[in-house]
């Protein structure tokens, strides 16, 4: 089964870099690699440096890196992923239109809370079943909105439920809509303000229109919830060991569990490294300084600090890995953001035990 690595964390803790980090080190091992971010903002673009739309686009690697494999990319389009699943869905074209001209549609496709998680999730699926990738990359949001990305194949299987879809599209006369119209004139307030200028009787058209997609949507749905819990996909979660993302990043650890999906490990960014490790600072006083006791003093301070420093950090790192049997990968603080393809290059290098 194809491996699918999915990349979460909080914002500004190296998340993108991170997963295309990941990416290359799998390139760089053979591998034909796509790499995917529903990340709304275009970090990654900037980084790759390549124009990344919505289909999978090469990336050009570095010609020292000696890659035996192949690096693609994309970013979602919610909108457009809506679209396509319709369009190769529906049973005829005429169905698939008449969707596409339902106002409730396009209101629903572009802008429904929760439809850039879900349409995330047909990506993801169309780029497993597609068989051109030994290895697929997620970049995920923020941590917050990752959540709402695991959880997003059992809502949308839950809502494809035949029961609850049998109700909303009873017509009028047998009571369904009807009886909301009657019933409820603040809840058909509400329904109408959601959709703009759009009526109840759009929304019954909308899901009466839908109805021949309801058990591929779910199927689906099925499908991607057994492919997030795969002995092959493996949730990385990227953090540093400062206190507000340890914090945040705990709070995933959860999720995870109450979603019975294993954690692969973690990635811990901008660590420092200990004394004496291949890459650590130099603190050996050199003899031919003028005013040798106060370079030695001040050696010594420097020394000291980052003792005091490196201890504080591994005692932040133990108490976020506390309760789980997780591996650690700590990735070096390089000096400066990462920011680039070479940067995210060097990072890579990092990242190769983590793949292996």
């Amino acid at each position: 089964m194809t491996p699918v690595l999915i990349c979460c964390g909080a914002g500004g803790v190296g998340k993108t870099t991170s997963a295309a980090g990941l990416a290359i080190a799998q390139a760089q091992a053979g591998s034909r690699v796509v790499l995917l971010t529903i990340d709304p903002a275009r970090r990654l673009a900037d980084a790759l440096g390549v124009r990344v739309g919505s289909e999978p686009c090469a990336v050009t690697l570095p010609a020292g890196l000696e890659a035996k494999g192949t690096l693609h990319a994309l970013m979602l389009d919610p909108k457009e992923t809506f679209d396509r699943v319709v369009g190769r869905w529906a049973p005829t074209p005429e169905a698939r239109d008449r969707i596409y001209r339902n106002h409730v549609y396009q209101h629903v496709s572009a802008n429904l809370a929760g439809a850039q998680e879900y349409m995330a999730m047909e990506r993801l699926y169309e780029l497993f079943r597609d068989g051109r990738w030994d290895c697929i990359v997620l970049d995920t949001p923020p941590t917050r909105h990752a959540l709402d990305f695991l959880a997003a194949p059992d809502r949308m299987a839950n809502l494809m439920d035949e029961g609850v879809m049998r109700w909303l599209v009873l017509p009028a006369s047998r009571g369904g809509w009807r009886m909301i119209e009657r019933g409820s004139e603040v809840l058909a307030g509400v329904l109408e303000r959601m959709v703009g200028n759009s009526t109840i009787a759009d929304i019954a058209e909308f899901f009466g229109a839908f109805q021949a997609l309801w058990d591929g949507f779910r199927e689906r749905s099925i499908e991607v919830s057994a492919l997030l819990g795969a002995p092959s996909t493996r949730f990385y979660l990227v953090t540093t060991a400062a206190p507000a993302a340890r914090a945040e990043a705990r709070l995933f650890v959860e999720q995870l569990r109450s979603h019975q999906q294993p954690l692969a490990g973690f990635l811990v960014n901008r660590c420092l490294v200990p004394a004496g490790s291949p890459g650590a600072p130099e603190f050996a006083p050199r003899a031919d300084l003028p005013e040798w006791d106060a370079a030695v003093g001040a050696v010594g301070q420097l020394y000291e600090q980052h003792l005091a420093k490196v201890a504080l950090q591994e005692a932040n790192i133990a108490e976020l890995a506390a309760g789980t049997t997780a591996p650690v990968w700590r990735i070096p603080d390089l000096g400066e953001a990462v920011h680039d393809l070479d940067g995210i290059t060097a990072l890579s290098h990092y990242l190769r035990a983590a793949v292996a």
